[in-house]
């Protein structure tokens, strides 16, 4: 995946006077809400835009060309605390797309994707006991918003140019019961060893072509004879998640950190999610946020660039296989991202 970063530093230079008093407000302001909030409930978002434009007109020789870029994250939680019982909600966006200028008469034109996933988490705990130990139920869902087709265009740029992916094609959901270790607010620390997860296709075309994890069977020379729209797995799962704020509040650090190990397929092969979050703020409810991610399933394939030109030309065809200098396998993915966002506690 593409790090999009944008010139932002001056506006961090400009506003960092105001943003110690800034964090306090915003302290303050969290503060006085969770007080007045009688139902159990804290609820809240942010909302950041990822955008930025070039444009030329008879450009001197080596000056560039023309770009336009769009997107941005969105973060939403609804939290409930009573009691022996926690259950805390959680969903976001990550959209990024953009469109380049032609620099040369063969060069398709349109919008690309940078970056789509859409995330939506769920835990219910109840404690046992002691304030530290909670037994607990754990739901991630992963997808993705835009149709993107196999040119990672978001339209066709030709007859044969195909939907490769879209919205529940595919999705991941996992399942697990488990125990929940919490020693302090700012750290959690889950483990279940009996979690199912699922693979779902939604769309016939695109589970045919066997890529995104799904149960598939190849003959001799690598076509797909026969497939499935999901896949199935139960194994072990460990979820550890830190948040904590630093100088007087204007430091914000989210990690969190899951990994699965399929007990019916290759255990040793375990599956990461690793996410950071940093956010400085700017003044009351704009922060600078940049974040960092790395993403391993051994059962999804991901582009690979072989020949080290920074452009992923692969083409995967119905059958499952693929032609272009570039191929597609197993591997990990990098994501990362720089811009403003504008949060919101309600």
């Amino acid at each position: 995946m593409k790090v999009f970063a944008y010139p932002l530093l001056l506006i961090l230079f400009v506003s960092y006077n105001m943003s110690a008093q800034a964090g306090d407000d915003r302290l303050k302001e969290i503060n006085a809400m969770a007080k007045k909030d009688t139902s159990g409930w804290m609820k809240g978002g942010g909302m950041g835009l990822d955008m930025a434009g070039m444009g030329f007109v008879n450009p001197k020789v080596g000056a560039g060309g023309n770009r336009f870029g769009l997107g941005g994250l969105a973060t939403f939680f609804a939290n409930y605390k009573a009691g022996k019982v926690f259950w805390n909600n959680g969903f976001s966006l990550q959209l990024s797309t953009q469109r380049l200028g032609k620099s040369s008469p063969t060069q398709k034109t349109g919008f690309q994707k940078n970056l789509d996933i859409v995330r939506l988490t769920s835990r219910y705990g109840y404690k046992l006991g002691s304030d530290k130990w909670f037994i607990a139920a754990d739901v991630f869902a992963q997808t993705l918003l835009l149709k993107t087709y196999a040119s990672n265009y978001l339209s066709p740029i030709d007859a044969n140019d195909k939907v490769v992916a879209k919205f529940l094609s595919p999705v991941q959901i996992t399942f697990s019961p488990g125990i929940d270790y919490k020693p302090n607010p700012h750290l959690s620390l889950f483990y279940s060893p009996c979690g199912l997860q699922s693979i779902y296709v939604a769309d016939d075309s695109i589970a045919a072509r066997g890529i995104h994890g799904n149960e598939v069977t190849r003959n001799d020379e690598g076509r797909i004879t026969a497939y499935k729209k999901s896949f199935f797995g139960v194994g072990s799962e460990f979820k550890a998640a830190y948040n904590n704020k630093y100088y007087k509040d204007r430091l914000s650090v989210t990690t969190g950190l899951r990994l699965f190990s399929n007990y019916l397929d290759h255990p040793e092969n375990v599956d990461v999610l690793f996410t950071n979050n940093l956010s400085l703020v700017i003044f009351k409810g704009l922060s600078l946020d940049l974040l960092g991610e790395y993403f391993y399933d051994n059962d999804v394939l991901v582009q690979k660039d072989v020949n080290g030109d920074g452009i992923y030309e692969i083409k995967v065809n119905s059958d499952g296989t693929t032609t272009g200098p570039d191929r597609i396998g197993r591997g990990g993915q990098l994501t990362g991202a720089f811009l403003l966002k504008f949060s919101k506690i309600f």
